[in-house]
């Protein structure tokens, strides 16, 4: 095993050089309080003239959305889980923070059971 190896075998670190598990930053919570927003939703922060008593993960994810930017590019800049932003996400828009843009394509696509029972279908012939 080579000096790097060891470095980083440490499992308080393995998660991209964390010491904080990604079910602590959401307090355990493994769903977001509303799925209203997929990963292409278009997120930006409300300017607020009150400093707001966040989280620094909140505060992190508040800074990547001073402009619109999709779920996915603010999980990949802040380097966080996907589920775990989807959390805080939802807590910011609980709170006013930001604000989701759904485009009109993803307000009408199908849901999951007309597409389950489409293959279904499908199979069948």
């Amino acid at each position: 095993m080579t000096a790097m190896e060891v470095e980083n075998s440490d499992p308080a670190t393995a998660d991209n050089g964390r010491l904080i598990r990604p079910f602590s930053l959401t307090g355990g919570r493994t769903r977001p309080s509303r799925t209203d927003f997929a990963m292409t939703s278009q997120v930006v922060a409300v300017p607020t003239m009150e400093p707001a008593e966040l989280e620094p993960e909140h505060l992190s994810v508040m800074g990547e959305c001073a402009r619109p930017v999709s779920v996915a590019e603010v999980a990949a800049r802040t380097r966080l889980p996907l589920g775990v932003l989807r959390i805080l996400i939802a807590d910011l828009l609980d709170r006013g923070h930001v604000m989701v843009h759904i485009s009109p394509w993803q307000q009408h696509r199908p849901d999951a059971q007309t597409l389950r029972s489409v293959i279904e279908r499908i199979r069948a012939l």
